[in-house]
């Protein structure tokens, strides 16, 4: 098991997690795990990928929200991530161009599961927040010519 770089909020109530900037990307694939502490009076997440563009010979792009199981483990650990509502993550991208992809995460969110491998999309996962969030992204460079641009954010209310 291994720890799991933290993020803290800049914001009271949202944050530009990172920003993805790969140029011709050589690792055959590679996962990215990040986590984030939920506030306390936070009862849902939106969690955005913006401005996703993807060029190359074969890119591909996939992203998932869980839970960190942080009654075993704390600090969060890669060792205890838990789904969210049976979410298992987004329509993997297979071409992008300045999409943006959208999450909603809470208790009285619609399940969407409905995504796109090429255009912007939505989803809404049914869910209580979790004291601790986690995302990882992964990315591909099996001609190692393939390029990603994005930011990840999130939203509390």
């Amino acid at each position: 098991m291994a720890a799991i770089t933290q993020i803290a909020l800049t914001h009271p109530r949202y944050t530009l997690l990172e920003t993805i900037a790969i140029l011709n990307q050589t690792a055959n694939s590679t996962a990215v795990t990040k986590a984030i502490a939920t506030p306390n009076w936070a009862q849902y997440a939106t969690f955005v990928v913006d401005g996703l563009t993807m060029t190359g010979t074969t890119p591909l792009f996939d992203f998932i929200i869980g839970g960190v199981n942080i009654a075993v483990t704390q600090p969060p650990d890669d060792g205890d991530l838990i789904p969210l509502g049976g979410w298992d993550g987004i329509t993997q991208k297979t071409a992008a161009t300045n999409t943006t992809t959208t999450i909603d995460i809470g208790p009285n969110v619609t399940t969407d599961d409905t995504g796109s491998a090429t255009a912007s999309d939505h989803y809404g996962i049914t869910a209580v927040l979790p004291p601790w969030l986690y995302y990882t992204y992964t990315t591909d460079g099996t001609t190692d010519d393939e390029d990603y641009d994005a930011t990840i954010s999130v939203f509390f209310r």
